[in-house]
């Protein structure tokens, strides 16, 4: 795992985002190494899902009696994202992709800067491509390089092409610098060409690798 000044800020970033907490008040983690900070992180997220599971369980069970298309527009209607991503992580996959599908990519990269994509990677994977690309995209027009690396870890191989494609040379790069799995920046690389596929392996010289 990259551990750097810049992938330590990115980590702190994806706890508060969690915490939904200002980052200003992790500053105090400033030097906790990236796979410490990601460990904490995915702690969190267990945590959250144990305490939440029960009362979201019986939201789940009553939109089990909703058609996707009905629960789709009940979603959109009440356009929380934070909400949206619970709901989406105890659904059952096949369910929440149903309805994913019938959500606008504006809502979508919404609820993914909330979501833990690396636990729901199966539900990403499922998106339509060029469902897949308008979320990238939407998240590139509003900056958010947090999600946006994030989801280019998890993306499948034909999303994270198409997704590429849609992007300029800085929106990867911007997006890119905030992902501190080599393996990952490796599948970037290997789906660009030079020079980006150079910049994008040069990230990894950010700092020395630890395992984490």
């Amino acid at each position: 795992m990259i551990d750097s000044a810049e992938t330590r800020a990115a980590a702190r970033d994806r706890l508060a985002r969690a915490l939904e907490i200002p980052v200003e008040r992790l500053d105090y983690l400033a030097d906790v190494p990236t796979g410490d900070l990601d460990a904490l992180l995915h702690q969190v997220y267990d945590h959250f899902f144990s305490v939440t599971e029960d009362g979201l369980g019986k939201i789940v069970a009553a939109t089990r009696v909703l058609p996707p298309p009905v629960a789709a527009k009940v979603a959109s209607h009440n356009n929380s994202a934070l909400m949206t991503a619970h709901l989406a992580a105890v659904l059952e996959p096949a369910r929440a992709l149903s309805v994913a599908k019938r959500l606008r990519p504006e809502l979508l990269a919404r609820v993914a800067a909330y979501l833990d994509l690396h636990r729901s990677a199966a539900l990403i994977a499922g998106l339509p491509v060029d469902l897949a690309v308008a979320i990238a995209r939407t998240l590139a027009d509003r900056q958010d390089w947090l999600t946006l690396g994030t989801v280019m870890e998890v993306a499948t191989a034909t999303q994270l092409e198409r997704c590429l494609r849609a992007l300029d040379v800085e929106e990867i790069l911007s997006a890119a610098r905030l992902v501190y799995d080599p393996a990952a920046l490796d599948r970037l690389a290997a789906v660009t060409t030079t020079p980006l596929s150079d910049q994008l392996r040069a990230l990894h010289s950010r700092a020395d690798t630890s395992e984490g």
